[in-house]
């Protein structure tokens, strides 16, 4: 019986485009209507640093985690973990592709009024999120290529090699 080729596919550019357009552009139409309708403008609360920082770290390590078990010692996972692993890979990847354009286009909507505090808090504030929000999107694509299973070294789609380590030809 043949078997199945991978029914997943790894998060493509893409996805990622969509998702950083429609961060950005999200966050900057609402800060317009919020400027044109003269309503007080969002200050970005430090926790938002926080918690991004912490699903970034608590992401980097599931990839860690899951590198070696899958690809370093080649332990079976249980399919529904190895699910749930994939999918908090591709959310982390997605989702902080989006939130790092987002507060990227915060920062830069208030770069022109560095003068004042409050807008310069907006900036560093969102400028950091903005780079926590990169490392979870980073994390999120290693926990996601963590989880692809590596050929079987016994398969037609595993490279051979001499005992030397060289690879043989064909």
């Amino acid at each position: 019986m043949p078997q199945l080729g991978p029914t997943v596919h790894p998060t493509g550019r893409t996805v990622l485009a969509v998702a950083a357009v429609v961060g950005a552009g999200v966050t900057w139409i609402a800060l317009s209507i919020a400027e044109s309708l003269a309503w007080p403008l969002p200050t970005v609360p430090a926790l938002a640093a926080v918690v991004v920082g912490v699903l970034a770290l608590v992401t980097g390590l599931a990839a860690r985690w899951t590198h070696r078990a899958v690809q370093v010692r080649r332990d079976p996972i249980e399919p529904s973990r190895a699910v749930g692993l994939l999918l908090a890979g591709k959310a982390a990847l997605i989702g902080g592709t989006g939130l790092a354009a987002g507060y990227a286009a915060m920062a830069l909507r208030y770069l022109p009024n560095l003068d004042a505090a409050l807008p310069r808090e907006r900036v560093l504030v969102a400028a950091v999120v903005s780079v926590l929000s990169i490392a979870l999107a980073v994390a999120g694509w290693a926990l996601e290529r963590a989880c692809q299973v590596p050929p079987d070294e016994d398969s037609d789609d595993a490279p051979r090699s001499d005992p030397k380590g060289a690879p043989s030809p064909g």
